[in-house]
């Protein structure tokens, strides 16, 4: 794809993807907005000749990458049950099953899409430069525009904005969505178990996050 429908396409889906977290036309226009997303990201696919391989799902590539994965994930969720310690927000009945339901769902939506779509999209049109800056600016731009979809929880912001240069460092060095699958599940349950209750506005975003935000 050349790099103007590429930054048109990418452009697109990420005032949708706001669009729908911010409920700009409504709660009614929610499906529809999921629909163009999903057809201008499957055209693009279709136009760049995506592959189980470069969407991280083929089966030589699930083994790869596992024991970087845990041991960032793991050191994640230790800080994040510190932070949860000190501030006194610690809360188990938060991870209830309705919600890990409701979160497994869309992370594996939000993994395809930063994996298989935006990162890609954004290493494209940083095509120009040398092969190393093109990665950096991928997985610097990728973060920049994971954590801006999380506004306006500040604390989310930030801690997506690190988890998410991690994912997507990982991913382009292991081609494994299932190891990033897997961290940002146990890094996200951490996250609400621990800060979810009080710093973190039960990880919502968009018109959720500023009406919790404003009570």
């Amino acid at each position: 794809m050349s790099r103007a429908r590429t930054a048109a396409a990418v452009i697109a889906v990420y005032v949708l993807l706001l669009a729908m977290l911010w409920r700009v036309a409504g709660a009614r226009a929610t499906p529809l907005f999921g629909v163009a997303i999903a057809a201008i990201v499957f055209a693009s696919w279709r136009r760049d000749g995506a592959t189980l391989a470069s969407l991280g799902l083929a089966q030589s590539s699930l083994r790869s990458g596992w024991p970087s994965a845990i041991a960032a994930t793991f050191a994640g969720v230790l800080l994040l049950v510190a932070a949860g310690t000190a501030v006194g927000s610690v809360s188990i009945a938060e991870a209830r099953f309705s919600w890990l339901g409701d979160y497994a769902l869309g992370i594996a939506a939000q993994q395809l899409l930063l994996q298989g779509f935006f990162a890609p999209g954004l290493a494209a049109l940083a095509a120009s430069l040398p092969s190393d800056r093109r990665g950096a600016f991928a997985v610097g731009a990728s973060a920049i525009a994971f954590s801006g979809l999380h506004a306006p929880n500040p604390g989310l912001m930030i801690g997506v904005g690190l988890a998410g240069a991690f994912w997507v460092a990982h991913f382009r060095a292991h081609r494994n969505l299932v190891a990033v699958l897997a961290s940002h599940l146990a890094l996200g349950i951490a996250a609400m178990v621990s800060l979810g209750p009080g710093p973190l506005w039960n990880l919502r975003v968009g018109a959720g996050a500023l009406e919790l935000m404003r009570r």
